[in-house]
């Protein structure tokens, strides 16, 4: 019996004892109307401009959200206009809406939102969102407008940006505010206590501006080890659960849990740091893509829940699909390391200059699955003469700017300039700005196609620009794209409100109308 068949066992037999212990316990306690999520990590900060978790959308609100189709409509803004030149935006905010601490949210809000986001000294890792913003300027205690320095498609998609409230960070450091650990927001959850190290807690917000939450409280209960969040989602210790693949099959024969296989924009693949001299020529890049087994990833591991990726954009309208897929051709790839000088040894590995084919391929040890498909490419790599070793390391090992490669996980199912300008643009380089550039990847032509498409008004021309951008990536690879991982959840009980959109990456989003949520069985 292989190790993977085994650990199936292993937690089906688990799961059975977890089910079986605390049936009594289920049927004889009356749980309270409260929501227990098993939350794979726990966030540094709650502060939304400064890191992204997914209690933003319970915490806070914007002048605009995304609804369930994932387009921004207005939330915070009642109404708003642009003008014929399309740089200047006006907008109107609704008056009845106040922060969780009883101060009203208005124009002086959101423009300090927006400059704090453009503030260097907080580095916040939204600025690229809002370098076109020329000018920001209070009209009323209501109404503001915004100028931008050059056409933004999507500026409305960026201000569902949290708005903050300005009185919060009085005469303090953004960056070491108390608000960061004990958050003030607008949305249907405020901010209850932190436990650091176990649970945060929200409860519901009396007097949100919108649907009034029924469920009473949330619950984020840090697991970082997945067995141990499905153990607690079989026996009802945990609510809801983002599943591995392989503990789908087990959970989903449960009458008390419900499965939802959600559609993703959530993509995996490998990292090539490009600080690594290995990875300077391209072929070598190349090589490596096309020394996957992507069909085998998806049936194996992710035990079909997902697809093969090619592209960043795969789920976006202005997808490409005739660029290179990269199929699996281990003959191709040995052909073009050949070509850029590794010649194979008696050994059965690749030489250059007496230095050997090999690399590490990091990936965080809390992610099964992320350390199953590094363990599959590095084994993998072996035919191409490739030695591969594998560092699953926490995350707080983890610095991705300082690996070889590293097992990514990314993807956006709104605007096509989200995620892709702060991947991909030479001037997002974490080692040198604040974006999300970790291997400082940097090619001119993907650089110019990505303005392109965000100043561009056109829709045709937009899709052009990310059309062309897809090819010049697929050529020049700044990862090795490997599949699109949908985002299983289980729920534990009855539970009525969900309703499905495509997610972004590790499943985020789930929770964007927790709000409309309630218990049939509490």
């Amino acid at each position: 019996m292989d190790k993977r068949k085994l650990m199936i066992v292993i937690i089906g037999m688990l799961l059975l004892v977890a089910v079986a212990g605390c049936g009594k316990k289920e049927s004889s306690a009356v749980k309270e109307n409260s929501l227990i999520y098993a939350s794979e990590a726990e966030f540094d900060g709650l502060n939304p401009i400064l890191e992204e978790t997914n209690v933003d959308a319970l915490l806070f609100r914007g002048l605009f959200r995304f609804d369930e189709n994932n387009e921004p409509k207005t939330d915070i803004a009642e109404t708003f206009n642009m003008s014929d030149d399309k740089l200047t935006y006006t907008f109107k905010l609704r008056e009845d809406i106040q922060f969780h601490d009883g101060e009203p949210l208005t124009a002086d809000d959101v423009i300090f939102t927006i400059e704090s986001v453009l503030d260097d000294r907080n580095a916040s890792f939204l600025k690229s969102d809002f370098i076109e913003v020329e000018s920001l300027k209070k009209i009323d205690d209501y109404k503001f407008e915004l100028k931008l320095k050059r056409p933004f498609t999507p500026i409305l998609d960026k201000l569902t940006l949290p708005i903050l409230p300005k009185h919060a960070f009085d005469g303090v450091d953004m960056r070491t505010a108390d608000f960061n650990s004990h958050p003030i927001g607008a949305g249907p959850y405020e901010f209850d206590r932190w436990d650091r190290g176990n649970s945060l807690t929200l409860k519901a917000y009396k007097d949100f501006h919108g649907t009034k939450p029924s469920i009473e409280k949330v619950i984020f209960k840090f697991i970082p080890d997945s067995n141990v969040r499905a153990l607690q989602l079989a026996s009802g210790e945990v609510d809801i659960a983002l599943l591995d693949p392989v503990q789908v099959g087990e959970l989903e024969k449960r009458d008390q849990v419900k499965i939802y296989n959600i559609d993703t924009a959530d993509y995996r693949g490998i990292l090539f740091n490009m600080q690594n001299d290995l990875w300077q020529d391209v072929r070598v890049r190349q090589a490596f893509s096309f020394a996957i087994d992507r069909a085998q990833i998806v049936k194996g591991i992710l035990k079909g829940f997902g697809e093969e990726a090619y592209s960043p954009l795969q789920k976006h309208a202005f997808h490409n699909e005739n660029i290179e897929k990269y199929s699996y051709d281990v003959g191709r790839a040995e052909q073009l390391l050949d070509e850029a000088g590794w010649e194979k040894a008696d050994d059965g590995f690749r030489y250059k200059d007496g230095q050997k084919l090999s690399f590490t391929i990091t990936a965080p040890a809390s992610d099964a699955v992320r350390v199953n498909m590094a363990n599959y490419v590095a084994e993998g790599f072996k035919s191409i003469g490739a030695d591969v070793d594998v560092a699953a390391l926490d995350w707080s090992a983890i610095t991705i700017e300082e690996t070889d490669a590293f097992m990514i996980g990314w993807g956006s199912p709104y605007d096509a300039d989200h995620h892709t300008y702060i991947l991909f643009h030479s001037a997002e380089s974490s080692l040198t700005g604040s974006g999300y550039n970790y291997g400082s990847y940097s090619n001119e032509k993907v650089d110019a196609l990505l303005e392109k498409g965000r100043l561009s008004m056109d829709e045709k021309e937009r899709q052009a620009s990310y059309m062309a951008f897809q090819e010049e990536l697929a050529n020049d690879p700044a990862f090795a794209f490997i599949a699109y991982v949908n985002a299983v959840y289980g729920v534990h009980g009855n539970i009525e409100g969900v309703k499905e959109r495509t997610l972004g990456h590790h499943g985020s989003g789930f929770l964007w109308n927790v709000e409309e949520w309630k218990w049939n069985d509490r």
